[in-house]
């Protein structure tokens, strides 16, 4: 018995305690929460950004504000539970009351048939970024870029690509920063919007539909604390390094250790959603200054976003904002197409409980049913960039409420309970679901027609 006390007491002492200075951090375990950050500067960012800025001003950056507050608790809920309990949330959605694997099932129809529609709806405004300078349609543009995106997450050939469309967007994040620095808004438009919005001349509707909209696509999907939880669990750190070595995370003795990994890992995630909210602040104020109170609407929406930076730096900041936009966009095709795919490669053996299912094989068949079903999409629609994402975004915000509670429930059922969540942590939680059930009835508004014809409001 000695000798097994000893044993263990070795085997404890191999763990890898988290870095807890900022250069070891940076160094050692930074990384998931800007890939994640780097799906979210997309659609929201490029698209619903300007469009909230030139409509309501510097107002938009308060509603923002809130969506990015009352959101994260699904994020840090599953980064709780990343680093407390060793796994992916997922993996845990069988635990779930009602019928067998049903949230399994759910994060399948997500990632397998929503993201075709996202999609097709981010895809579309990166082709329109293009149209105007190639003088290609837009549907032709998003059939060669999201077939071409398509053909290189299938053969997985994409990471220098990858890598220099991130080189890209992190430019346009820093050009977008300074570019609030060197050209704020007029005064008389920051006294105008900055604590009031006008709903009169029916703006109401407008107001609805853009933020049931922006709570949908801001900062991205709560689907993608799945993703998230992918990216987190591969670099083998928190309670999984405890189940590795055949260790009991219930054990008192590991609770400082888990205690550690998972305020790095809810550090690291922190500065990506910091950088994600900053970078959609400044895109409004751009916005704000350039475009109020005239948004870009489908028909000149390249033109518009091209104009952001304008006030700024001058002419030529045209095309680094065209370039930066088409960068930040098409990345996050590459990501939405890999993620999906591989997300329902992953899922779906788990919700049909057979794990002799060749993953790579479904991986495939996803991606390309993907492609195909966003591009036939497109190819009937035609270039309406800001109405497809409105209306995609507010699908999105009535849909993916239900990973919220899922990933409270798994971390309240699995990890030790000296992780659970404090008090003061489910007041919040239950307050900012309220608020994202809130989000959810408004995007039901859009989603069913309670709202006028989108088209014509944006076109």
């Amino acid at each position: 018995m000695a000798g097994e006390a000893r044993d263990a007491d070795e085997t404890a002492a191999d763990l890898t305690y988290p870095a807890s200075g900022w250069a070891g951090f940076f160094r050692n375990h930074f990384g998931p929460s800007m890939l994640w950050a780097l799906i979210s500067i997309g659609g929201s960012h490029i698209v619903l950004g300007p469009e909230l800025g030139g409509t309501f001003g510097i107002f938009a950056v308060w509603m923002f504000g809130l969506i990015y507050l009352a959101k994260y608790g699904c994020w840090e809920l599953g980064i709780r539970y990343n680093y407390g309990a060793g796994g992916n949330p997922v993996e845990a959605y069988d635990q779930l009351p009602g019928p067998k694997n049903w949230m399994q099932w759910f994060t399948v129809l997500v990632f397998g048939v929503f993201y075709a529609a996202i999609t097709g709806a981010v895809g579309m405004s990166t082709a329109a970024l293009l149209a105007p300078i190639t003088g290609v349609g837009v549907p032709v543009l998003f059939v060669l870029l999201v077939g071409g995106a398509g053909v290189l997450v299938f053969v997985s050939r994409y990471s220098l690509l990858e890598t220099i469309l991130i080189g890209f967007t992190v430019a346009l994040g820093i050009l977008l920063v300074l570019g609030v620095i060197v050209g704020p808004p007029a005064g008389e438009v920051i006294a105008e919007t900055a604590f009031s919005v006008d709903l009169g001349g029916g703006r109401t509707v407008a107001f609805v539909a853009l933020f049931a909209a922006a709570a949908g696509f801001a900062p991205t999907g709560f689907s993608t604390s799945v993703l998230i939880g992918s990216w987190s669990m591969a670099k083998g750190e928190g309670a999984s390094q405890l189940e590795a070595q055949g260790l009991d995370p219930e054990d008192p003795q590991y609770h400082d250790y888990i205690r550690a990994w998972i305020a790095t890992g809810r550090r690291d995630f922190n500065i990506g959603y910091a950088f994600s909210f900053v970078l959609v602040a400044a895109m409004v104020v751009l916005a704000s200054n350039v475009l109020y109170p005239d948004p870009p609407g489908d028909a000149n929406f390249a033109i518009a976003i091209g104009e952001i930076l304008s006030e700024s730096f001058g002419e030529w900041s045209y095309w680094a904002m065209i370039v930066g936009a088409f960068a930040a966009l098409y990345s996050t095709v590459i990501t939405l197409l890999d993620g999906a795919s591989r997300a329902v490669g992953d899922v779906l053996p788990m919700a049909m409980d057979d794990d002799s299912m060749d993953t790579e094989l479904i991986r495939r068949a996803v991606l390309s049913l993907i492609v195909v079903v966003s591009s036939a999409t497109v190819l009937v629609l035609g270039n309406i960039p800001v109405t497809f994402v409105v209306y995609i975004a507010a699908l999105l915000a009535v849909t993916e409420i239900l990973f919220y509670p899922a990933n409270w429930y798994v971390v309240t059922n699995n990890l030790p309970e000296e992780f659970h969540p404090s008090p003061a942590w489910n007041a919040y939680y239950v307050c900012s679901l309220v608020a994202v059930l809130f989000f959810g009835a408004m995007g039901a508004a859009v989603r069913l027609g309670v709202v006028p014809d989108l088209v014509e409001m944006f076109g």
